[in-house]
């Protein structure tokens, strides 16, 4: 039987609450009710939240994020024949989905990436929109480069980034330097957007280094998208590189199965694995992210 290799990523969510949504749990569950919307047009493609699951494990919620294509579908056959198209009813369309669970404990998401289905802020955008509620992600870097990106300690010299024009803009981050990148990008037409800031110590007129508050821009802007993004800092007189796309934590998990996916108890499991081969990294980083706030 061959073994197929699955990634999961981890994100932790936060929430701003209103009178009717106080945590992430209360929106699953009120998605679980019909409280709320399951699916949503989203980039051209129908997505749906399914099959939640609220006592797998301790805490937490599992579930599956669906994307439905009816355009474009191939065509199935056998060598030497012709093809046949796959015949769809109106209200039906192929599948792809991405699995996940998300944790009560630290807000944590843990989230089985699939390139031919969404990625997870268009499943944060649903979330967001159907509650009327602002939801944002931020991925879990490895606690040694966030440590040393957050900390007071540090300077900040150079930060690079690239960055795609959002679809929402109220997703992005709800600060002055987010609203002023939403807005360079509407301003030109621009579909993305790379910037690249530093200071030249050779000057006399610099501070010697860039505003701490572009430290926690940059670790949230990763979450929504960018492509690229790195940070510079001196500590002791020494420069650190840190790729926060490269050093994020992710764990790979193998099963062997016939099927493009096992069954969805077997994916569950398989996050869970994963949570427990990455947990030290994890803890690392919710104390990292305490520390910085200190």
């Amino acid at each position: 039987m061959p073994e197929r290799s699955y990634k999961i990523e981890f994100f932790q969510l936060s929430l701003i609450p209103n009178q009717d949504v106080t945590s992430i749990r209360d929106l699953l569950e009120a998605i679980r009710d019909n409280e709320y919307d399951t699916s949503l047009e989203i980039s051209g493609f129908t997505r749906e939240v399914w099959g939640l699951v609220f006592d797998r494990f301790p805490a937490s919620v599992c579930g599956q994020f669906r994307k439905f294509r009816n355009t474009d579908i191939p065509e199935i056959g056998s060598i030497g024949e012709d093809a046949e198209q796959i015949e769809l009813d109106d209200d039906e369309g192929l599948i792809e989905k991405n699995f996940f669970v998300y944790y009560e404990q630290n807000d944590l998401l843990a989230w089985h990436r699939n390139s031919h289905s969404s990625g997870v802020n268009q499943f944060i955008k649903l979330l967001s929109t159907v509650a009327g509620v602002r939801v944002t992600a931020s991925p879990i870097i490895q606690s040694d480069a966030v440590a040393r990106l957050m900390s007071g300690a540090v300077e900040l010299k150079k930060i690079e980034f690239t960055l795609p024009r959002p679809t929402n803009p109220r997703l992005y981050p709800d600060d002055d330097f987010g609203t002023t990148i939403v807005g360079m990008m509407n301003d030109a037409d621009a579909d993305s957007l790379k910037i690249s800031m530093g200071v030249d110590l050779r000057r006399a007129d610099t501070e010697g280094k860039l505003a701490n508050r572009l430290k926690r821009t940059l670790r949230n802007i990763v979450g929504h998208g960018a492509t690229t993004a790195r940070a510079y800092v001196f500590e002791d007189g020494v420069e650190h590189p840190i790729d926060l796309i490269a050093d994020r934590v992710f764990s790979w998990q193998s099963v062997e199965t016939n099927a493009y996916f096992p069954p969805n108890l077997t994916m569950y499991g398989m996050i869970d694995a994963a949570k427990a081969e990455c947990q030290e990294e994890l803890d690392g980083y919710f104390g990292a992210m305490e520390d910085a706030l200190i």
